[in-house]
């Protein structure tokens, strides 16, 4: 296991069970206490947990993460119901397919789900995702746009992005936001982030956009991606019917997830 599966491993298991001695945390991995406290002091640094003496804890939740903020924090951040979303949103992939992924945690939890596609192309500008991605064999290219990489984030913006995105193209654009509503479409935070991914949408051949429930409905600070340019809407059981059957009514082919 290497060192961003692991600590990944440890916000997992601080999510189910909230705090966790130090020493338990070290058997549990199997590792040695010096590579779990250089752990520690790597994501204490980050700011995504906090440390006591003899064990360490989540922060307070005090709001939804965006975007914006530390990718770990919105990893493990409704992780049962981006799963779900990400195995649909993978069912869509075929072999010999051209893809493109956004930097988006809900983005990364189609993964483990694309293994049974072959010789598929990727095209992504995060950081995690392409560290997964590499991972599986299945895959017959992982492009990875340059440019500048967003500290904390997992994201890769600029102009070399943009650059190198306008001499590709794809079948799929796997896409989320902050937020989703037929007034405003997709919507985000990051005015350079949000340009890329207006970009990427061009490229893509079907706009498919990974929206949890907790988002739908909601208005972000900017539109990146207008409601009747999305092909699929895949969501979870949660999300507002209405909304669902309004965007049903415009042509978007919507897929939710039970969970």
């Amino acid at each position: 296991m290497n060192n961003p599966d692991r600590r990944k491993q440890i916000l997992d298991i601080l999510e189910s069970q909230k705090e966790i001695n130090t020493v338990d945390l070290s058997d549990r991995l199997g590792v040695t206490g010096a590579t779990i406290r250089a752990d520690i002091r790597e994501l204490e640094h980050e700011g995504v947990i906090i440390r006591y003496h003899g064990g360490i804890k989540l922060p307070a939740k005090t709001k939804q993460p965006t975007a914006g903020e530390n990718y770990m924090v919105r990893a493990i951040t409704h992780v049962n119901l981006k799963s779900a979303i990400g195995q649909m949103a993978a069912g869509l992939v075929g072999s010999g397919d051209s893809i493109l992924m956004d930097a988006s945690s809900t983005t990364y939890h189609m993964i483990p789900y694309l293994k049974n596609a072959k010789d598929v192309t990727v095209v992504t500008n995060g950081i995690h995702t392409a560290m997964e991605l590499q991972r599986y064999n299945n895959f017959k290219t992982i492009i990875i746009l340059g440019g500048m990489l967003r500290p904390h984030s997992g994201a890769i913006e600029g102009v070399s992005s943009k650059e190198m995105l306008g001499r590709l193209s794809a079948d799929f654009y796997f896409v989320s936001g902050n937020g989703f509503s037929i007034s405003s479409g997709l919507t985000g935070n990051n005015f350079y982030e949000l340009e890329l991914k207006r970009m990427c949408a061009e490229r893509a051949k079907n706009i498919v956009a990974l929206v949890d429930s907790t988002k739908v409905g909601v208005d972000s600070t900017s539109n990146f991606i207008e409601t009747d340019k999305i092909d699929y809407l895949i969501t979870d059981s949660g999300a507002d019917c209405n909304i669902l059957q309004s965007c049903r009514d415009r042509g978007i082919r919507v897929i939710v997830a039970e969970v």
